[in-house]
């Protein structure tokens, strides 16, 4: 199954650069616990094209270059075969001028099979990439996103798929670690009152609701079939605290046998940074173009990949209509799960 972010993928989705930087304070925490090394890996698992985390990799290098100043350190940028890797190396070469000056590298491969070689990682990192699922758990019949659909029995499908490709990313993870290596994962979540990215308990709309509203009525208007409604199926999954910390409370899970344990947890809340400039300057103009496309960028590709992209653009033209209609009732605010895990033998 492909996935693939849109071209452009950092300039559209600013929510995703705040995610990365409330994370920054345990990313430092996490490179201040490293053991002194004469080198040291640190791996951007699923990066997208780089460029939100570009700061993070600024402050991260500086900070260990401080701690260990004649350690040599890699940086690597990991995502997928489809991802715009050119892109990603632009970004991650942008830390070759400044001390310490790394070596930096791209890992051309998905983050669903190994990206190099076992316990080699001092530190890895990775941030909104790990809710696509590596299969489909099968279509939905009467939505696009499980977690809007109220269908128990494919939230149960998802659920059992999306644990199976968390527990084996931790396997992954676990073997490429080194002994004392530090895990720190930012990861779309949904909290215990079952807010999500695209739906704030009711503050806004639910974004999943109106993306398949949108759906549904292309194809009760004979634009797309039903075949190709049913199968316009957003595969991501929003998982629970709990879901993210189960492999390590696992005492027989592979990565918990390979020795990797939870160090700290916690869920931060991130607000709609589109909606935030609306509040201020009441442009809704710029407020709807902004908006569609930071969920175009993540969403496009499941309606282009069944019906073409002149019918994707149509879902996202109608998208922005509605927000421009309606600016008040719209936000895409984040809830995020951090995590950090450290690899103890």
């Amino acid at each position: 199954m492909a996935i693939a972010m849109t071209t452009g993928y950092s300039a559209q989705t600013e929510g995703a650069l705040l995610c990365i930087e409330a994370a920054s304070d345990w990313a430092l925490t996490c490179v201040d616990q490293l053991a002194v090394s004469d080198s040291h890996v640190l791996i951007d698992y699923g990066a997208a094209d780089g460029g939100t985390a570009v700061g993070l990799w600024n402050q991260v290098l500086d900070h260990l270059h401080g701690n260990q100043p004649e350690a040599h350190l890699t940086l690597i940028g990991n995502d997928l075969p489809s991802n715009d890797n050119v892109a990603l190396a632009e970004n991650l070469a942008l830390q070759l001028p400044r001390p310490p000056k790394p070596t930096v590298l791209v890992s051309a491969r998905s983050f669903y099979e190994p990206s190099v070689g076992p316990n080699t990682v001092s530190f890895g990192f990775s941030a909104t990439a790990m809710h696509w699922l590596s299969a489909s758990p099968g279509q939905l019949e009467t939505h696009t996103h499980v977690l809007a659909s109220g269908d128990a029995e494919a939230l149960e499908r998802f659920t059992t798929q999306a644990m199976k490709d968390w527990t084996f990313i931790l396997e992954l993870r676990s073997r490429e670690l080194k002994v004392g290596g530090r895990l720190l994962t930012v990861n779309l979540s949904r909290d215990e009152e079952g807010r999500y990215l695209g739906h704030n308990g009711g503050e806004t709309r639910n974004v999943h609701d109106q993306l398949h509203q949108i759906w549904r009525g292309l194809a009760d208007a004979g634009v797309i079939s039903e075949e190709q409604y049913r199968s316009g199926t957003v595969l991501n999954f929003y998982k629970s605290p709990e879901e993210f910390m189960a492999p390590l409370k696992d005492t027989t899970s592979a990565p918990y046998r390979n020795g990797l344990r939870l160090v700290n947890e916690r869920t931060v809340y991130v607000k709609c940074p589109y909606r935030r400039r609306w509040n201020e300057n009441g442009d809704t103009a710029a407020f709807a173009a902004g908006l569609m496309a930071t969920i175009r960028s993540w969403s496009r590709h499941s309606f282009a990949s069944v019906a073409g992209d002149s019918i994707a653009d149509q879902v996202y033209k109608q998208l922005e209509q509605r927000i421009a209609e309606a600016p008040s009732e719209w936000s895409l605010d984040y809830v995020e799960h951090h995590q950090i895990m450290e690899k103890v033998a």
